[in-house]
Order: structure tokens, then C-alpha cells, then sequence
């Protein structure tokens, strides 16, 4: 098992609190990596999830694959990806779905800072 001491990482991103994170996998870096990657190999999968309900105007689909992906991104983040998860599930709950792609677009970019934010934790972590 791989610890390491690390440096407040608090306040260094703009949706990550990388001591939290690391708390998270009890300070073992080795495990730490195997949670960053398993969770960064299944978004595409819940993208594409959300994105084709979205496009199908399947309400219920979206509010089911908005919450299930809510779920994982709330280990690593309280901040936008997480709230335009939660907007994406209330418009699929509401049958609401005008606004949905816009939500998604938006979600896309917020997805790219975040696993750039994990990937720059990582590099931090484990130099």
C-alpha cells in the first residue's frame, strides 16, 4: 500500500477538493489511481447515456442515467457537473426536456475540467 504526505490541496481547483479525495481512498495513492480510472473509463458510457435519451426525449430514461451518473461524479465534486447532473434528472423527472440539451452541453465542458482536475491531482499525488 503506496501513502503518501501529502499538501493541503483545498482551494487549488475550481471543482475538486483534493483532500477530500484522498481521504476518499484513505490516503493510498495506488488506490486513489485504480478509483480515478475506473471512474474516468465509465463516463463516456454515461454520457452517451444521457445524450441519447436527450436526443430520444425518452424523460424517464434521462432522470434514471442523470441520477445513476450523479451518484459517481459526487465523489469527487459538489460543484457544476454534479448540480447540471441534478438539473438533467429533475427535467427528465418533469417530462421537461427543452432546456436538456443546453444542461448537456454544458455538462460536457464541465466533464472535461473535472477529469482534467483529476488527472492534475494524480500528477500532483503521485510524482
Amino acid at each position: 500500500m503506496s501513502k503518501t504526505n501529502t499538501t493541503n490541496t483545498a482551494g487549488e481547483w475550481r471543482l475538486i477538493n483534493g483532500d477530500r479525495i484522498l481521504d476518499m481512498a484513505i490516503g493510498d495513492i495506488d488506490f486513489l489511481a485504480e478509483l480515478i480510472d475506473l471512474f474516468l473509463s465509465i463516463i463516456p458510457e454515461h454520457m452517451c447515456e444521457i445524450s441519447l435519451a436527450i436526443e430520444r426525449k425518452e424523460a424517464e430514461t434521462l432522470a434514471i442515467a442523470a441520477h445513476g451518473f450523479k451518484g459517481a461524479v459526487a465523489n469527487y465534486t459538489k460543484g457544476e457537473p454534479y448540480l447540471l447532473l441534478q438539473a438533467l434528472e429533475d427535467d427528465g423527472k418533469s417530462n421537461q426536456l427543452q432546456d436538456a440539451s443546453i444542461s448537456y452541453t454544458a455538462l460536457e465542458n464541465e466533464m472535461q475540467e473535472l477529469i482534467s482536475e483529476l488527472n492534475m491531482l494524480m500528477a500532483q499525488v503521485c510524482h
